[in-house]
């Protein structure tokens, strides 16, 4: 039986081709068709090759080939650029048509022309995907021929293990077959240019998609392996096959075995199958670009397989082009920030839940919810997942008339994974458990009653929920997979704000289409979103994105979460010395009314979770000005302590002044003073027994310092009160809001209150005598 090698690390093994079944196959009619547009393709180069200007211009179209291939060029797009006379589409349109009008053409060659527009789809791209003719004459020319190889599956000894001369042989042979391969490759692309009609057509695409990788092909074999750079990738995967019996003694019949595994339709099953992406991931990006940008199309394997091979080869090609992107972004940031767009194109690509119908959702969700208020918090035990499993698997391979289940267990893995698929189906898993029903069909139809409360829910809406929603798992797991890519930069790189951007836009993209594919009542629900919401708040806090911070942090639904975030906001915002931009920034009062509890989905304002509230209309609000003082002012105690001086901290009192200076507060900002003054003080009034050591000299002028312009900083600020009569502080124990472990007072400090004038502000003299050594 016909077999294809596959090579992993230093294994080696002879796999059936039904594991990855090939491109359909031509029908008979169809291959006598394809057979003779090979021919003509080839004579259509031999005139090329014939014409000093046609070949000129023949040596510049494999040049922009070859070049486009070697930089993974068509995820840039370079050939879309219709304008350009360089761009690829441009000269082969040009050469193409010009070739073929230049041929005597008789009847037959024109109705064979025409007989392309009565191929299907699948046969073109077949066609066009091959390695190889069915002309023998074309074979014969090019020195190509089938690649379907009988490799033995008996192992053989020791001594045909694959050595050095063999490894030599196939190399060259290998070499050889790809070089002929991209060259009836080019022949084609001639021939489909050449037949004029749209170029975004899918014939022109799957034209331009076979040329591209058979070049990309030919060029990543003769890359330098990245562990042994004195080896070639071909060189290296081959050399693996040294370790292991293999089962070959012909250099042809491996050859034959590693073309044919190179175009077995599926390009992630048969790249994956010569070199691993995480060892060579700049060579797998230009494998993989033609296919991630012109997909395979539907006819081939059915709609759900095709949609999962093209979602996958688009994630390891973002994967790659990511951390291509970090390579390249400390010498090129206008390159960097390209493939970084790319990547978060080809990751977030939600065209998939455009088509969705969610007609019956609201009944599902309310169904499987079953009047649980708190649904999303059940508790579930380890073997629960496993019957998760086996319902999700039981609903999608229902919806099948053959009864079998298309999605990749990494996708159920992954939607199994999600808390609110959790919550809503073990539960009711378990109820029919209790019953007594039996998990198969008949779960379905029982499952099926339960969630028809107003209409009768059909078995293909059931399947559409469950397929939604294992897309939206899919992009929350290609989000992580965006995000967790930013440590592949540093902070110091110029594209690391415009990563945060992409990453920070991919957020709110999944944000949004969870919320328009899903009913308010389950979307604004789902634990995801909280999540989502603190992912989106992250990345703009490390990509110093303030504004943008800001709205994920109040966009947060959950109350105790958001508040969490709005600390680390304004104290990150400290950090990063952007107290210029806080004050900038529009700290309001922001926040929604809430009506009545006869909506479920309300927060109860002291809890981090949804609860009913039988009050009347309220308004759930918070004062961002209002936390930010507090935020500064509580970070202001905790580090104005004795084993805390000196160290590289921002200076909160400083910030909380030019905060309520800002505002026109100016008696709040002279407190604010006055306090940094009062609490830098009690640190030389710490007892000498809890003392360790006196302070140092630059210690102690630098207290001086800080309290004598404390000092001098609340005298002028309360000199700007508007009303003379309101120029007074209140000073004291207990008209402070200074936690008591922050001040060690003298005995004879009774504690009492005082009232310090504009005048008695000004002349407070800093304890200097308390700091001298």
């Amino acid at each position: 039986a016909t077999a294809n090698v596959l090579v992993r690390g230093s294994t080696f093994s002879v796999l059936n081709v039904k594991e990855s079944p090939p491109l359909n196959p031509l029908r008979t009619h169809d291959e006598k068709i394809v057979a003779d547009l090979d021919e003509l393709a080839l004579e259509l180069w031999e005139f090329v090759m014939g014409d000093r200007d046609h070949r000129d211009a023949l040596i510049q179209l494999e040049a922009t080939v070859y070049d486009a291939a070697s930089r993974a060029s068509p995820l840039m797009s370079r050939w879309r650029e219709k304008d350009s006379e360089h761009s690829l589409v441009q000269q082969a349109g040009f050469l193409g048509s010009s070739a073929l009008g230049n041929l005597q053409l008789d009847d037959d060659r024109i109705q064979l022309l025409n007989s392309v527009n009565g191929l299907d789809i699948a046969s073109i791209e077949a066609w066009l995907q091959a390695p190889f003719s069915l002309s023998s004459v074309v074979c014969k020319r090019l020195a190509i021929a089938s690649t379907d190889s009988q490799i033995p599956d008996s192992p053989h000894s020791s001594s045909e293990l694959l050595g050095r001369d063999v490894r030599a042989s196939v190399t060259s042979l290998v070499a050889s077959k790809l070089a002929s391969s991209r060259q009836l490759a080019i022949c084609r692309l001639l021939l489909v240019y050449g037949l004029g009609g749209e170029t975004a057509s899918p014939i022109h695409h799957l034209a331009l998609r076979s040329v591209i990788y058979s070049s990309a092909l030919s060029w990543a074999v003769h890359q330098p392996a990245p562990d042994d750079p004195s080896l070639t990738v071909l060189d290296k995967n081959l050399s693996n096959l040294a370790h292991g019996h293999i089962g070959i003694t012909a250099a042809q019949s491996l050859a034959d075995a590693f073309i044919a595994s190179s175009f077995n339709g599926n390009p992630i099953v048969s790249l994956t199958r010569i070199i691993s992406p995480a060892s060579y991931g700049r060579v797998m990006l230009r494998l993989l670009a033609p296919f991630a940008e012109f997909p395979l199309h539907s006819s081939l394997y059915g709609v759900e397989e095709t949609r999962s091979i093209n979602e996958n080869t688009k994630e390891i090609t973002a994967e790659c082009l990511l951390a291509e992107g970090a390579a390249i972004g400390k010498y090129d940031s206008s390159g960097a920030e390209k493939t970084w767009n790319v990547a978060s194109e080809l990751l977030m690509d939600t065209s998939t839940l455009d088509f969705m119908d969610s007609g019956h959702f609201r009944d599902i969700f309310h169904g499987l919810k079953d009047e649980r208020e708190q649904w999303w918090t059940f508790q579930y035990e380890p073997h629960h997942e496993d019957i998760l499993m086996r319902v999700v698997c039981l609903i999608l391979s229902s919806a099948r008339s053959d009864g079998q289940i298309i999605e990749t267990r990494d996708e159920i893995s992954r939607l199994c994974a999600m808390q609110t698929i959790k919550a809503l189906f073990i539960p009711t898993a378990m109820v029919a458990s209790d019953y007594g029903v039996p998990m198969d069909g008949t779960f379905v139809d029982w499952l099926l009653n339960n969630v028809s409360i107003h209409d009768q829910v059909s078995l293909q809406s059931l399947y559409t929920f469950v397929k939604t929603m294992m897309r939206i798992s899919n992009l929350i797991h290609r989000l992580t997979t965006l995000e967790s890519s930013l440590n592949l930069v540093t902070k110091e790189s110029a594209v690391w704000t415009h990563s945060c951007s992409v990453t920070l836009n991919a957020s709110l993209d999944v944000i949004a289409n969870i919320s328009s594919c899903l009913p308010p009542e389950m979307s604004r629900e789902m634990p995801e979103l909280p999540t989502l919401w603190s992912m989106a708040f992250q990345t703009s806090m490390k990509g110093y994105l303030w504004d943008d911070a800001l709205q994920a942090c109040i966009s947060n639904p959950l109350e105790e979460r958001k508040k969490e975030n709005l600390k680390r906001f304004i104290l990150g915002m400290i950090d990063a010395e952007a107290m210029g931009k806080l004050i900038a920034m529009s700290l309001t009062v922001v926040g929604e009314e809430i009506f009545p509890s006869t909506d479920p989905d309300v927060m109860d304002d002291d809890t981090d979770s949804f609860e009913p509230n039988n009050n009347t209309r309220e308004s759930r609000c918070i004062d961002l000005f209002e936390m930010a003082s507090n935020i500064i002012q509580e970070a202001a105690f905790e580090n104005s302590t004795l084993d805390r001086f000196g160290d590289n901290r921002p200076n909160y009192w400083g910030c909380l002044y030019a905060l309520y200076a800002s505002r026109g507060n100016w008696k709040e900002a002279a407190r604010a003073m006055h306090m940094c003054a009062t609490v830098t003080s009690s640190i030389v009034k710490i007892p000498s027994s809890d003392r360790p050591e006196l302070l140092s000299k630059e210690a102690s002028e630098k207290l001086i310092r800080d309290i004598t312009l404390s000092t001098q900083t609340c005298a002028h600020a309360l000199s700007l009160v508007e009303d003379p009569a309101c120029r007074y502080l209140i000073s004291g124990s207990q008209a402070s809001s200074t936690p008591s472990s922050i001040f060690q007072r003298d005995a004879n400090d009774s504690g009492a209150i005082q009232v310090l004038t504009e005048d008695h502000v000004q002349w407070l003299p800093p304890p200097a005598t308390a700091l001298q050594r």
